[in-house]
């Protein structure tokens, strides 16, 4: 039997409390819940969800109240998650699946400190909008302690399990969430008290530089972004995922057009796009895994007419998409394909005679189900299929996989785009078949 112990510390989380409970109830051999000062019902609800409540004074130190919840537990294994991170049930069930199979396992049940799975933050309409890998379960041992005032964390000192068969879901970054609490002064202040006493620490000014961007204001974002290049400029150690929060707001930020009209600007936006490439390029080396650095930097090769830089970074992106045995990292893509197939687009219209790579792309099926009536997506398709030497009968075959062409309206919509895209002998014949279709009503 795995005796698994539930540790949570708290603050005002009556609407979180129930879910952050409900998740383990069915798998924990105990639920111990530290509160830190709430003054709404979250202790009293916790208690009446059979949960053994503790107190402890706020001061300031994460790492401090989580050991102290930790202190408490009785278990073989500790999961201590936040009450805005959780489990769905299956999940649940098949964590206590892997705690058995490590601890039947001579080797494992010795050596194996934690277990190590994906992470994934949800904003306020349940997107996923980013995924890392961290650790929540531990083995109850001593030296198992955390470390860091905020943002903290378990130093492993023997192996970890990986898995991806079980994720957690955190939902704490949302806007609502800070607006519902006050976690976004607390850490702004928390950070900025840490910066002070360790002013060159990398990891601080990166986690403070995210915090302070949701304060939503243009001098939080340019504050923000002294901060990023200052990290990135650092010689200390810097953690990777952390970098990845630089990248993601610089790249784009720099990548963009917001500068007004003139010449002194034109010059400020290049400038600026030359060093998003160079971000691109230290992020790709940092983070070789996530394809959002490819398929940026590709954007910014096809605007500066680097066709054939930018066709390369996308077939890298393409191929991750496509491959049945990993699942790439990307926050840009997951949604929709559909922004690299108009940037490959792009890439093979620069190259003149490569638009049969875009029409061969192997994409490109699954983004034309999802773009089936998206004129400025279909139409570029069918003139580059045309350019590549298809016949029409052979376009239209390609395109029955997708579209009724015994009906007027589907055919009506095919012809529109081909005109549209300039592919104008192809419209022509669509709409020969439209007035023999409609002819025979």
């Amino acid at each position: 039997m795995v005796r698994l112990s539930q540790c949570m510390i708290v603050k005002n989380e009556e609407k979180n409390i129930e879910r952050a409970l409900g998740w383990a109830k069915d798998i924990a051999f105990e639920q111990i819940v530290v509160d830190t000062g709430s003054t709404d019902r979250t202790v009293e609800l916790a208690k009446q969800l059979g949960a053994k409540v503790y107190h402890f004074e706020w001061i300031n130190d994460f790492a401090a109240a989580k050991n102290y919840a930790m202190d408490q537990a009785e278990g073989d294994w500790i999961a201590i998650l936040d009450a805005d991170e959780y489990m769905t049930q299956e999940n649940a069930e098949k964590l206590i699946e892997i705690l058995e199979n490590i601890q039947n396992d001579p080797e494992l049940s010795e050596e194996c400190d934690a277990i190590t799975c994906p992470f994934i933050d949800h904003d306020d309409n349940g997107n996923v909008v980013s995924m890392s890998s961290h650790q929540r379960v531990f083995r109850n041992r001593p030296y198992l302690r955390f470390e860091g005032r905020i943002h903290e964390v378990i130093r492993i000192q023997k192996t970890h399990y990986r898995t991806s068969e079980i994720n957690i879901v955190h939902t704490g970054y949302t806007q609502s969430s800070y607006k519902d609490t006050d976690k976004l002064e607390r850490n702004i202040k928390m950070l900025s008290d840490e910066l002070e006493r360790d002013p060159d620490n990398p990891d601080i000014m990166l986690y403070l530089a995210n915090a302070i961007i949701s304060l939503g204001t243009d001098e939080a974002r340019d504050e923000a972004e002294k901060m990023y290049l200052r990290a990135l400029s650092s010689e200390r150690p810097v953690n990777v995922f952390v970098k990845q929060l630089a990248y993601d707001f610089l790249i784009p930020r720099f990548s963009g057009n917001n500068e007004q009209n003139g010449s002194d600007n034109i010059e400020k936006r290049n400038a600026k796009k030359d060093e998003a490439i160079k971000l691109c390029d230290q992020a790709i080396d940092d983070l070789p895994s996530n394809i959002d650095y490819r398929y940026y930097r590709a954007v910014l090769n096809n605007q500066s007419g680097n066709y054939k830089a930018a066709f390369d970074d996308l077939s890298v992106c393409e191929s991750a998409l496509t491959a049945t045995s990993s699942f790439p990292k990307t926050r840009l893509l997951t949604p929709s394909p559909l922004p690299l197939f108009y940037q490959l687009n792009v890439s093979a219209e620069g190259l003149g005679d490569e638009h049969g790579k875009v029409r061969n792309s192997g994409i490109i099926h699954a983004i034309l189900s999802e773009a089936k009536y998206q004129t400025e997506i279909v139409g570029p398709y069918i003139r580059a299929m045309s350019w590549y030497g298809l016949t029409d009968d052979e376009v239209f075959g390609n395109l029955a996989a997708m579209y009724d062409l015994s009906d007027p309206k589907e055919l009506m919509f095919i012809a529109r785009a081909a005109r549209d895209s300039g592919a104008l002998e192809f419209f022509r014949n669509t709409m020969e078949m439209v007035k023999a279709l409609m002819e025979g009503i």
